[in-house]
């Protein structure tokens, strides 16, 4: 889920005119470099769904050696390779570097720091050559060094915001467990009839009907898997599009910009139910 996360947001990111203008790029994933800091639960799956969508994930840094291919690596082959060998060392079609921080400040893109705090600070900072960081790790880059980050127009999409998926639906988990219901229980059937209805129109006037297969293909209702998926998606779509809109009215950085919005947001709760007045 984090990982889903932050491929939505970063997604999301690049879309934005005004970023695309900063940073110089076309605004698609698709053939966007990626480079990655971290193979766990959270640089694997981010690195899965990039690539699934387009992207060249050119680079992998794990915390003894790191993997570089400006072509792409292939992430399941990789993943594999690790799992057999304990190492990236000998993957066979790309560059190993012994020295894993050296593909931390290599040009690309889009960085992903998924790993530790604090890879990015006064030491590196002024060499990092990606046009987006995006902090899939709590903490990765220190303050000073997103001053220096900011000064030379590269944008970062803070932790607070892009790596809040996994939060997101845990939250979809626990509003489940209250009701004691799965996602689309209540309307799978029904919206499966409703699109039946919608096919037997459409073959009346194509003058054909559809073979088996199509007809699945095209009643089938959304399973739990996809509704997470989707309330996912809206989820940091809209946290993104609320930060970008502050950052834009106030003229302020996307971090502070997410802090201003998180900070009012609770005020705005606590005020609504009461909990204001309360003393302790």
């Amino acid at each position: 889920a984090t990982g889903l996360g932050v491929y939505y947001g970063v997604r999301e990111f690049l879309s934005f005119p005004e970023v695309q203008k900063k940073i110089g790029h076309h605004g698609k994933v698709e053939d966007s470099s990626v480079i990655i800091q971290g193979f766990g639960n959270v640089g694997y799956w981010a690195a899965k769904f990039f690539e699934a969508n387009g992207a060249r994930v050119t680079g992998i840094i794990e915390y003894d050696v790191a993997v570089h291919n400006p072509k792409g690596l292939n992430i399941e082959h990789l993943a594999q390779w690790r799992k057999e060998h304990g190492s990236f060392r000998g993957f066979p079609d790309a560059r190993i570097l012994d020295d894993p921080m050296e593909l931390l400040e290599a040009p690309c893109d889009v960085l992903i720091p998924a790993a530790l705090e604090r890879q990015i600070g006064l030491r590196n900072a002024h060499r990092i050559k990606a046009k987006l960081v995006g902090e899939a790790a709590n903490g990765p880059v220190t303050p000073a060094a997103d001053a220096i980050l900011q000064k030379n127009n590269i944008v970062v999409v803070p932790d607070l915001l892009l790596n809040a998926g996994g939060v997101c639906v845990s939250y979809f988990e626990w509003a489940k467990n209250l009701s004691h219901l799965r996602f689309g229980r209540m309307n799978k059937r029904w919206d499966e009839r409703s699109k039946e209805q919608l096919l037997n129109l459409v073959e009346g006037n194509a003058g054909r009907p559809l073979s088996e297969v199509e007809r699945r293909q095209m009643i089938h209702g959304a399973e739990e898997h996809e509704l997470v998926y989707s309330g996912l998606e809206d989820t940091m779509i809209v946290a993104c599009n609320e930060t970008r809109q502050t950052a834009n009215e106030k003229n302020i950085d996307y971090r502070t910009a997410a802090m201003a919005n998180s900070i009012n947001k609770i005020a705005a709760s606590l005020a609504g139910s009461g909990s204001i007045f309360t003393y302790v």
